[in-house]
C-alpha cells in the first residue's frame, strides 16, 4: 500500500505535457501583451505631450506679441519726437530766413528815409530821381535774391493759369490772345505763381480803313 502512495504522488509532481503547453502559451501571451501594453500607455501619454507642446507655443507667441507690441510703441514715441523736432528745425529756419530778409529790407528802409529827408531840401529833382532808382534796384535785387522773379511781356501768349485777363482790345502788331499791355505785372517765388499778372489781351490787328468801307458796304447791301 504504501509504495502505491509513493507511486500516485511521484506521478502527481510530474507535469503532464498538456500542462507544459498552456504554460508556455500564457508566457508568450503576456510577451506579446508586454508591447501592446507599452504602446497602450505612450498613445496615452502622447495627447499630453501635444497638449504641452501646443501650451508652450501659445505661450512663446505671446512673448513674442508682447515684445512685436513694445517695440512698436518705442517705435511710435520716437517717431513723434521726430516729427517734433523736424517741426522745431523747420520753425527755426523760417524765422532765420525772416530775419535775414528783414535785415536786408530794415537796410532799405533806411536809404528810402534818407532819401525823404533829402528830398526834403533838395531841388534837383533829378538827383532825387536817380537816388530813388538806386534805392528801387537794390530793393529788387533782395527780392530776386530770395527767390521772387517777375514775369510776363508784351506779345506774351495768354495763359489762364499765370494772367487775368481785364479786356480784350486790337493791338497791331500784337497776334490775337496774346499780351497787348500790362497792367499789373505777375510774381513768382521759387518758380511757383503767387500773383497772376493782369493784362489786356489783343484781339488781332485793328481793321484798316479799307476793310472797314468793304464792310460797310456790306452792310448796306
Amino acid at each position: 500500500m504504501e509504495n502505491n502512495d509513493k507511486v500516485n504522488d511521484k506521478s502527481q509532481e510530474q507535469p503532464t505535457p498538456e500542462k507544459d503547453q498552456d504554460a508556455e502559451l500564457f508566457e508568450q501571451a503576456e510577451e506579446n501583451a508586454a508591447p501592446e501594453q507599452e504602446t497602450a500607455e505612450k498613445e496615452k501619454a502622447k495627447p499630453d505631450v501635444e497638449k504641452k507642446a501646443q501650451v508652450d507655443e501659445v505661450g512663446s507667441l505671446k512673448t513674442q506679441i508682447a515684445e512685436m507690441n513694445d517695440r512698436y510703441i518705442r517705435l511710435m514715441a520716437e517717431f513723434d519726437n521726430y516729427k517734433k523736432r523736424i517741426s522745431r528745425e523747420y520753425e527755426r529756419q523760417v524765422e532765420s530766413a525772416n530775419e535775414k530778409l528783414m535785415v536786408e529790407m530794415v537796410d532799405i528802409r533806411e536809404n528810402f528815409e534818407r532819401a525823404l529827408r533829402s528830398g526834403e531840401t533838395c531841388d534837383d529833382f533829378n538827383t532825387l530821381f536817380e537816388g530813388m532808382k538806386l534805392i528801387f534796384n537794390k530793393f529788387d535785387g533782395v527780392l530776386n535774391r530770395n527767390g521772387l522773379e517777375t514775369f510776363t511781356a508784351v506779345g506774351d501768349p495768354f495763359d489762364p493759369a499765370m494772367h487775368d485777363a481785364l479786356m480784350k482790345t486790337p493791338k497791331e502788331g500784337v497776334p490775337e490772345d496774346h499780351i497787348a499791355e500790362i497792367y499789373e505785372r505777375g510774381y513768382k517765388l521759387k518758380n511757383k505763381v503767387i500773383k497772376h499778372a493782369k493784362v489786356i489781351v489783343s484781339s488781332g490787328a485793328p481793321a484798316s480803313p479799307d476793310n472797314a468801307e468793304n464792310s460797310d458796304n456790306k452792310d448796306s447791301k
